[in-house]
C-alpha cells in the first residue's frame, strides 16, 4: 500500500445561506492526509453544498478552510490543486478519451510530450489505455466514470473530491466500481472526499464517515463505529436499519438497566452509556440482533404480519401485543421455512444487543 499522502483540511464554522435557506450550518471537520472520508446524508442534508464549498465552487456565507494551516476560502478552484468528479462526470462529447483526460494539463500549459505521457499513466490507471482514441458517447457508463476519474488524477491532485460519482450506475456495475475505487485510494494514499447518499456504498469504500442532516454534521466515525454505536435516532436508522424501542427506566445498576416498555420490562447493558432510575430512553435494535425464538436475556410476544425471502435472509415484520412493529432479519439457514401471516412467535435478543440512543 502507498504511503498516505495529502494536505490536512480543516473547516471551521462553515455556513452558507441561500436566502433564508441554511444549506450549511456551522460545519467543523477535520480531514486527515490520505484518508477517504464520505460525507453521507438523505437529499437535502449538505453534503454537496459542503463538497463544492471544498472546490471553491461554492462561497461559504461564513467561516474558513484551511489547509495545511492556511485558509483557501477565498482561493479560485483551479488554484486549490483539488480534483473533482461531479455526478454527470461532465465529459467533453466532441473530444476523445484522451483529450478530455489531456484537457486538465493543456489549460495548464504543460509540454505535449509531458501531456502525453501522464494521459497514457492515466488511462492506464483507470484500466482504460486501450479506449482512449474512443469518443465519450461510445463507452458504458462505468467506462465514462473512470474516464471522469483518470481526468481528475491526470495533474496529481493532493485531494479528489467525488460528488456522487456512482450515481447514474446499476447496482451491479455500483457494487464492482466501488471496490476499484477503493483499491486505487489505497494505490494512491491520496486524500478522497466522496459524497453520497448511499448507505452500502459509505460502509464499503469510506475510512471515515460524516453523517449529515439539515446543513449539520450528526455524526462522524469509522463505518463500524457508526454502525455499531450511533447516538441519535436519525444516524441508526438511515445507516442500516433499526428497530427503536421506547421506555423508562426502573432498575438500574453498574453495568444494566432495567426498562420498563409497553410490552413489560426488558434488560439493557449500558455499554459506557449510563442511564439513572426514571430516566426516558430510546433503544435502537437492529433487525440481525434478533431472534424468532426465546433464546436471549430478553423475550416478547409477536405476531408475524409480512415474511420475505431476500435470497441470503428473510426479513419478517412483526406486530407486538402493544401495536408496536418490529423487523428481523433471520440468515436463510436459520429460517428455511418461513413463518405464515398471523403466526404467533416469540421475539428475543440479548441485553448488549441494543444501543441507547438520543431521540430526533
Amino acid at each position: 500500500m502507498t504511503t498516505a499522502a495529502g494536505p490536512n483540511i480543516r473547516l471551521y464554522g462553515l455556513t452558507k445561506h441561500y436566502g433564508a435557506f441554511k444549506a450549511l450550518d456551522d460545519v467543523d471537520l477535520t480531514i486527515a492526509p490520505g484518508e477517504f472520508l464520505t460525507l453521507l446524508g438523505p437529499s437535502g442534508s449538505g453534503k454537496s453544498t459542503l463538497l463544492m464549498a471544498l472546490a471553491g465552487f461554492v462561497e461559504p456565507s461564513d467561516g474558513d478552510i484551511l489547509v495545511d494551516g492556511k485558509s483557501i476560502t477565498a482561493l479560485a478552484p483551479e488554484k486549490r490543486n483539488f480534483g473533482v468528479v461531479f455526478q454527470g462526470y461532465a465529459l467533453f462529447p466532441h473530444m476523445s478519451v484522451a483529450d478530455n483526460v489531456a484537457y486538465p494539463l493543456k489549460i495548464r500549459s504543460l509540454p505535449r510530450a509531458e501531456i502525453a505521457k501522464k494521459v497514457e499513466d492515466a488511462l492506464a490507471l483507470v484500466q482504460l489505455d486501450h479506449l482512449a482514441k474512443r469518443s465519450p458517447k461510445q463507452l458504458s457508463g462505468g467506462q465514462q466514470q473512470r474516464v471522469a476519474l483518470a481526468r481528475a488524477l491526470v495533474f496529481s491532485p493532493e485531494v479528489l473530491l467525488l460528488d456522487e460519482p456512482m450515481g447514474a450506475l446499476d447496482k451491479k456495475l455500483r457494487h464492482d466500481l466501488q471496490l476499484e475505487l477503493r483499491q486505487l485510494h489505497r494505490r494512491l494514499g491520496r486524500t478522497f472526499v466522496n459524497v453520497t447518499h448511499d448507505q452500502e456504498e459509505a460502509l464499503a469504500m469510506s475510512d471515515r464517515i460524516a453523517i449529515m442532516r439539515a446543513g449539520r454534521i450528526e455524526q462522524v466515525g469509522g463505518p463500524r463505529e457508526l454502525y455499531d454505536a450511533p447516538e441519535t435516532r436519525f444516524v441508526a436508522d438511515f445507516l442500516g436499519k433499526s428497530n427503536f424501542i421506547e421506555g423508562k427506566v426502573i432498575e438500574a445498576d453498574a453495568g444494566a438497566v432495567l426498562v420498563e416498555t409497553a410490552d413489560g420490562p426488558i434488560r439493557h447493558a449500558t455499554a459506557g452509556r449510563p442511564a439513572r432510575v426514571g430516566d426516558a430512553v430510546l433503544l435502537a435494535l437492529r433487525p440481525q440482533k434478533l431472534r424468532l425464538d426465546p433464546g436471549g436475556d430478553n423475550a416478547l410476544s409477536a405476531r408475524v404480519e409480512t415474511a420475505i425471502f431476500l435470497g441470503t435472509h428473510a426479513e419478517i415484520g412483526l406486530r407486538t401485543e402493544s401495536g408496536l412493529a418490529l423487523t428481523v432479519n433471520q440468515p436463510m439457514e436459520r429460517a428455511e421455512a418461513l413463518p405464515g401471516e398471523g403466526s404467533a412467535i416469540i421475539l428475543s435478543w440479548d441485553a448488549h444487543a441494543a444501543v441507547a440512543v438520543k431521540p430526533d
